[in-house]
């Protein structure tokens, strides 16, 4: 077995780690952007509250009401803030996958190359012993014409 065919395997496995974490990678991408949009939500939410809460204020409440509004938009703001916890550590996890998929990706990369090279210095010495049985056969020839 030659040196190109030798790699196959680690090729193989280097090639699935890759795709492996690469699925990782588009899931990482698709949870995060969904916390993202979450997050907007509840921002949009907020102050589609406030501006609720404004009308009415204007229209007159009672203090209860007005005191379970600013009771509901404590926890609101509290929901708020525990998202952007969640999106910060959903980021820095994406961040971790590219990392994880870049570096198999390069790694696969870098095998692949090799092979290639193996492959083509592989063939490179195939066609000079070929050619120098050529030659050789053709000097054999010769040197049998010449002695007939």
């Amino acid at each position: 077995m030659n040196s190109s065919q030798r790699l196959k395997p680690i090729k193989k496995l280097a090639d699935n780690k890759e795709k492996v974490a690469a699925q990782s990678l588009g899931k990482s991408v698709e949870y995060s952007n969904n916390q993202q949009d979450r997050l907007a939500q509840l921002v949009g939410y907020r102050i589609e509250y406030i501006s609720a809460m404004s009308v009415k204020t204007q229209q007159g409440m009672s203090g209860d009401r007005l005191h379970q509004y600013h009771q509901f938009l404590s926890k609101l703001d509290i929901l708020i803030e525990q998202q952007k916890v969640v999106v910060e550590q959903s980021v820095a996890q994406l961040s971790q996958c590219q990392s994880n998929w870049q570096s198999d990706n390069s790694r696969a990369t870098a095998i692949g190359k090799a092979m290639k090279s193996m492959k083509f210095k592989e063939i490179r010495t195939a066609d000079k012993k070929e050619s120098a049985r050529v030659d050789e056969m053709s000097t054999q020839a010769f040197l049998r014409r010449k002695n007939i």
